[in-house]
């Protein structure tokens, strides 16, 4: 059951999971005392795989399995899952061995150790090709990718695995890889077409935003740039035309006046008694007679 989280909660949440993964017959080897080795083995393949522990679809990406390929907390190799009951030891008929990152997938040997009727049934039904699939058992962390829409592997801690008759994995065989590839094929493309939608709903959404920052753009400029009222334009063209005129005229008297000044500095002009025409002379003076006892004058 889950810990925490769900599709509207971002915040990671714990499962233990048990997922199946097919066994390849090409990488068997007979060990002493009726045992079997088997080499290679898929435990955990990139991909989204639905466990049938929680019975919900988990997507494994490769940096986590990557990341995680050497953390096992138990490398048991058992014939069944736990489920409700508890297993009995005669049930742990191998172990995991060598676990690594390698193509994609976490990979390991499974040592059948053939020490009980138990695992000496499961080398036989593996060399049958009846017992085809292991199951791992682990536990970790997952987080809502709001990309994909879908919950993804964070950290992965394994505890053990299981020898089931069909996993959650299709890529995962214990033996037989035969009727794979067409298999394989369709859960590739699954992911790439998975992988298509993520990317064009990212382009959508970035498109949508770019639209509606481009709105937002227009809306500034539209209050930010001075609208022109068409009623006030008529008015301020009056009022240019008046100014340059006043300017005109005024530019015009100064003229005038500057020719004027420019006038009366050359020299005096005529007096305003004169009469238009030439000149005349003016006649002498009348003779008079003054008495020196009266000082009277006396014309002559």
């Amino acid at each position: 059951m889950p810990i925490a989280g769900d599709g509207n909660d971002p915040a990671p949440r714990t499962f233990r999971r048990e997922l199946g993964l097919e066994f390849s017959k090409s990488n068997l080897e007979d060990l002493p005392g009726g045992g079997l080795l088997i080499r290679g083995v898929k435990l955990l393949a990139v991909g989204t795989w639905t466990d049938s522990a929680t019975r919900t679809p988990l997507t494994y990406p490769a940096k986590a399995l990557e990341a995680n390929a050497g953390n096992w907390k138990d490398f048991s190799v058992w014939s069944r899952h736990k489920g409700g009951v508890p297993r009995d030891i005669t049930e742990k008929v191998g172990a995991v061995e060598n676990p690594r990152y390698l193509d994609r997938a976490v990979v390991g040997d499974i040592r059948l150790h053939g020490l009980t009727q138990r695992s000496r049934d499961t080398v036989a039904l593996v060399r049958e090709g009846v017992a085809n699939y292991v199951s791992v058992e682990h536990t970790g962390s997952e987080r809502w990718n709001t990309e994909t829409r879908q919950y993804e592997a964070g950290e992965i801690a394994f505890y053990g695995a299981a020898v089931v008759n069909r996993g959650a994995c299709a890529t995962c065989k214990l033996r037989g890889n035969e009727g794979a590839p067409e298999e394989e094929d369709d859960m590739e493309l699954k992911e790439l077409e998975a992988a298509l939608k993520a990317a064009t709903d990212k382009i959508t959404a970035l498109e949508t935003k770019a639209a509606t920052a481009e709105t937002k753009v227009k809306e500034l400029e539209g209050k930010i740039a001075p609208v022109e009222d068409p009623k006030e334009g008529p008015k301020v063209k009056e009022l240019e035309k008046a100014l340059a005129d006043q300017k005109a005229a005024h530019e015009t008297k100064v003229k005038e006046l500057e020719a004027a000044i420019k006038q009366l500095g050359e020299g005096p002009g005529a007096p305003a008694t004169q009469p238009p025409g030439g000149t005349r002379e003016l006649e002498p003076p009348a003779a008079v007679h003054v008495d020196p006892r009266s000082g009277e004058v006396y014309g002559l």
